[in-house]
This record gives C-alpha cells, sequence and structure tokens, in this order.
C-alpha cells in the first residue's frame, strides 16, 4: 500500500481522525491529546488507503466508473492491462514486484504525470498481479478509452502496452488491445524500427548507470538461450530474439 497520497478529501478525514484521537487521549492530559492526534492521523491514513485499495479491486473485477484516487484518468486500467499482457507472456519473467517495477517505468514514459505517478502505478499493477484471472482485457481497454478520451494520447497508450508483450499469446492479445484502443494503426510492412532501449530494460529514462547494469542482468540470466530448457523451437527462437534485444538495449545506453 501507499500511504501519504493526496486524495480528494484526504485533509477532512485527517482532521476527523486527527480529532478523534486527540479527544481519546484526553483523559491523559495534554501529552495524550497530542499522542492522540498523532495516532489518529496514521489510523486514519491507513483506513483511508485500505478503502482506496478495496475500491480498485471492485473496478478490476467489473471495470466501469472509478470511485478511487487514480492520479491520471485510466493508469489503473492501463497497469491492468499491462499485467494482463505479461501475464499471458512466455516465458513469464516479469512478475509480482519485477512487473510493477516494468509497468510503472512505462506509465511514467507515456502519461503527462510522468514519474509522478510510478508509486500509484506499482501500486495498481500488484493489485492486479494478485488477480490476473479476474482481468477483463476488453472492459479495461473500453475503461482506458473512455478515461483517456480527449487526451490525445491512447494511440501512445497502446503502443506502451504493445511493447510488454512477449510470445505469440502475449502479442496476439496486445495486438487485439492496440486494434480496440487505435482503430487506425496499421503496423508497417516489414517494420524493423529500432525499439527504445530504456522500455527494452524496464528501467525510467535517465537511470543511473548501476540501475541499467542490474536490469540487463535480470534480464539476460532470464533470457539468455543457455538458461532455456524444456522449451518448443518456437519459444526458444522468440527467448533468443528477446535476448538479442536486451543484450543490444543495454550497448545502447552504456556507449551514450
Amino acid at each position: 500500500m501507499i500511504f501519504f497520497l493526496k486524495k480528494p478529501g484526504a485533509p477532512i478525514n485527517r482532521f476527523l481522525w486527527m480529532s478523534a484521537g486527540g479527544l481519546a487521549g484526553i483523559i491523559f492530559g495534554v501529552p495524550g491529546i497530542i499522542v492522540g492526534c498523532v495516532l489518529g492521523y496514521f489510523l486514519g491514513e491507513v483506513a483511508s488507503q485500505l478503502k482506496n485499495d478495496l475500491a480498485i479491486r471492485r473496478y478490476y473485477d467489473n471495470p466501469g466508473t472509478s470511485k478511487f484516487y487514480e492520479g491520471e484518468p485510466g493508469l489503473a486500467a492501463f497497469c491492468a492491462l499491462g499485467v494482463f499482457l505479461l501475464s499471458k507472456a512466455s516465458p513469464k519473467v516479469l512478475t509480482g514486484e519485477a512487473g510493477a517495477v516494468r509497468i510503472a517505468g512505462g506509465a511514467g514514459s507515456v502519461f503527462p504525470a510522468g514519474k509522478k505517478i510510478a508509486a500509484l502505478a506499482e501500486s495498481f499493477s500488484r493489485i492486479a498481479f494478485s488477480r490476473p484471472l479476474s482481468l477483463n482485457p476488453d472492459l479495461l481497454a473500453e475503461s482506458l478509452a473512455a478515461r483517456r478520451a480527449g487526451f490525445g494520447d491512447i494511440p501512445l497508450l497502446a503502443a506502451e502496452l504493445s511493447s510488454m508483450a512477449v510470445g505469440r499469446e502475449a502479442e496476439q492479445e496486445a495486438r487485439l488491445i492496440r486494434e480496440f484502443l487505435d482503430p487506425g494503426y496499421r503496423p508497417p510492412p516489414g517494420d524493423t524500427a529500432v525499439e527504445d532501449p530504456w522500455k527494452v530494460l524496464g528501467v525510467f529514462r535517465g537511470a543511473s548507470r548501476e540501475e541499467i547494469k542490474s536490469a540487463f542482468r535480470r534480464l539476460a540470466l532470464m533470457f539468455h538461450p543457455d538458461n532455456q530448457t524444456g522449451l518448443s523451437d518456437e519459444e526458444r527462437e522468440k527467448t533468443s530474439h528477446a535476448f538479442m534485444k536486451i543484450r543490444d538495449a543495454y550497448r545502447e545506453l552504456t556507449r551514450r
């Protein structure tokens, strides 16, 4: 959970909890009032965040009108779609914490708020990873399109989601999601455009050399051909291709 978020109405809730804590501490005098106010503040933050997380889970079960603090319209749907695509990847290498960081990095690169929403994106992604089977990509894509209507960045969001797909099933799902979000998109014949190296390694733009190296080592270990066993020829080919992209991205970033 992410505490101390600047949510609408939060100051009123904090005041009420602090007041309740202060009243409860009256019997201990001034020190009790002070301690009570502090405890009331923290309890208010916890209660508010638990309520927010519950609303997010309900939204993921049935995407529609969001009744929780989102930071950026459509951010929760974007994160859930990212989780859905990573859960369909073959092999599954970016799940849980690593997957949440990857999705947060992607969100930070395409949403106007940038890195300011990273913590929220990670929180949304972790919640989605806890319930991948309940995620409905069609409803989530519809919700994302509705939430971002008028912003003009849906094609950019669709492209970022597509970059998270690895493996045939994930790529097929990504194509369907992109076709829904961006009906005018048509992949160029024989497109060989170089992917953004920051996105390939799943790091923020401007990440330190050590962060880049750490991301490369982790991904290289996952995708190195020598570490792949029990895969079909097609899956092995996909994995080898992914490893080459990771290696090229690392070389590109470390020679800058």
